[in-house]
């Protein structure tokens, strides 16, 4: 499988899971956060560390009633460990903000590293140089709007479901991707409901 093959699996995983949120929430929350392995640890296999990291955070959410779901890639440059990119969507009904889940995975992270290192959880809000909205809520547009008001409210929609896409392809570069160990995956995903796979 190429590289080129997985830049648009990535985005394609991404795009069904934000399908399925706003298909079955009136409301929902993207963010985003990149983890870093910390340096001065040694880790056997990194993934498994980011899959632990995104079992903790998801759990309790679903315990609750929320629903959470993402994906993460892999990549890496010149440290000698890898770094990841995750791209989250929970139901913006119970979760309106993201900073309360980050705080967690920034704890949860140093739990499973034994690093005790801050700013291994970055909560990404600059893209490209420019600042960005820690989080990012879309709102279906209501059924009960007519006319000029339900216009206004699909054109808000568009315009962040189109920025959410854009933030969120950014886990499908191409760049520092590639340098991986024989069958080690570079992006894992939550499992969607079955109906949905393959749709």
């Amino acid at each position: 499988m190429t590289v080129k093959k997985k830049y648009s699996e990535i985005n394609g995983k991404f795009d069904e899971r934000l399908d399925h949120m706003i298909d079955k929430h009136n409301k929902v929350t993207y963010f985003r956060m990149d983890i870093r392995v910390p340096t001065d640890i040694s880790r056997d296999n990194p993934n498994k560390d980011v899959s632990e990291l995104m079992k903790r955070l998801k759990e309790p959410l679903t315990r609750a009633g929320n629903e959470m779901h993402y994906v993460w890639c892999r990549e890496k440059k010149t440290s000698k460990n890898p770094h990841y990119h995750v791209a989250a969507l929970v139901n913006g009904s119970y979760t309106q903000q993201s900073y309360g889940i980050l705080q967690e995975a920034n704890r949860n992270w140093q739990n499973i590293t034994g690093s005790s290192k801050e700013g291994l959880i970055n909560y990404c809000n600059r893209y490209d140089g420019e600042k960005v909205p820690p989080q990012i809520r879309l709102n279906r547009p209501s059924s009960k709007k007519d006319g000029e008001e339900l216009a206004k409210q699909q054109q808000i929609f568009e315009e962040n479901k189109n920025q959410v896409i854009r933030l969120a392809h950014y886990l499908g570069k191409n760049d520092q991707k590639g340098d991986v160990p024989p069958r080690v995956r570079e992006y894992g995903t939550s499992q969607l409901p079955k109906a949905r796979k393959g749709t």
